[in-house]
């Protein structure tokens, strides 16, 4: 079948054998190229699986999923508390450690599938990985509709994060770099950033914007980091202390109270559809993946989500 995978800076697609081996067999539909990707690209890392970890499809039997792409033990105290995406013990990522969506097919663990309401577009459905991120930080920080929330940074997370917001039932507004991705926040039903917010949500992680995500936060908030610091976390010490300002770094998604975080994004995409329209801005078929990567970091393009779509 034909996978995309990279090294030293470029892209490639190639023939890989099918999956084999345990689990459920499911046929790709789309899987999106993530900001991650583009930053190990870009870090020339080698990796010799098959990229993607945003990733939905159909299984042998005709139901349509998303994918959770991370599995972990299932046996220590965080995967048996719902923290598995903090599991130490045995760890694996799609994409990452292990083979991932930019292909025709894939073998995954059946607990890994998140079954899909028939009114999300699979074309669409890769966006739930996204947005599972997203409400991950608002569900940890029991954020309600009673909150004000800004986003600060319109890429993907960002828009997910308005998007987010608004599923919750929040006043939301968006600070973002480019106008096309102003544009998508306004189409998801965010105003732009003026004043003091209940909840900040950091998605870029640079000292400007975690500096604007300080003079922004109410006293007594959360700013809530969903970008990560690559250079530390850069904030006014004397402004977060006199304001008892709370930090809350938020990786992937879990599980509250028995219910993933995966699935409550699946519930929002069906009762949102129009957010496809909103981020996915461009679709590629696997053989033009160096285009697609091309694209996904070229923002004077519009880019904000670009998708394979293995039958295009």
């Amino acid at each position: 079948m034909r996978a995309v995978s990279y090294s030293e800076g470029k892209v490639f697609t190639t023939n890989v054998e099918q999956p084999e081996g345990e689990g459920v067999l499911v046929n790709i539909s789309s899987a999106g190229i993530c900001g991650s990707d583009l930053h190990l690209l870009n870090a020339g890392a080698h990796s010799p699986h098959v990229a993607g970890h945003e990733i939905a499809g159909i299984t042998p039997n005709g139901t349509p999923v998303a994918i959770e792409p991370i599995i972990s033990c299932q046996l220590c105290d965080n995967c048996k508390s719902g923290d598995y995406h903090l599991c130490k013990e045995d760890f694996q990522g799609m994409g990452m450690s292990i083979n991932g969506g930019m292909a025709e097919q894939i073998m995954v663990p059946e607990n890994c599938l998140i079954p899909l309401d028939k009114k999300i577009l699979l074309k669409d459905a890769c966006l739930i990985e996204p947005l599972a991120v997203a409400l991950h930080g608002f569900i940890r920080t029991k954020t309600q509709a009673t909150h004000k929330v800004a986003v600060i940074g319109g890429g993907t997370i960002g828009l997910a994060a308005v998007a987010a917001a608004k599923f919750i039932g929040c006043q939301v507004d968006l600070h973002a770099r480019y106008d096309h991705q102003k544009e998508a926040g306004n189409k998801l039903g965010a105003g732009l950033v003026d004043g003091l917010y209940d909840r900040v949500i950091d998605c870029v992680g640079t000292k400007e914007t975690l500096g604007l995500s300080a003079r922004t936060a109410k006293p007594g908030s959360w700013i809530v980091l969903l970008g990560i610091p690559m250079e530390g976390i850069l904030l006014p010490g004397m402004k977060i202390i006199m304001n008892e300002i709370k930090l809350f770094p938020s990786i992937m998604y879990g599980a509250s109270s028995g219910v993933k975080d995966f699935e409550q994004a699946a519930k929002l995409l069906a009762l949102n559809p129009e957010i496809g329209d909103a981020m996915i801005t461009h679709r590629f078929s696997l053989e033009d993946a160096e285009e697609a990567f091309r694209v996904a970091q070229d923002k004077s393009l519009k880019s904000i989500k670009v998708v394979f779509d293995p039958e295009a």
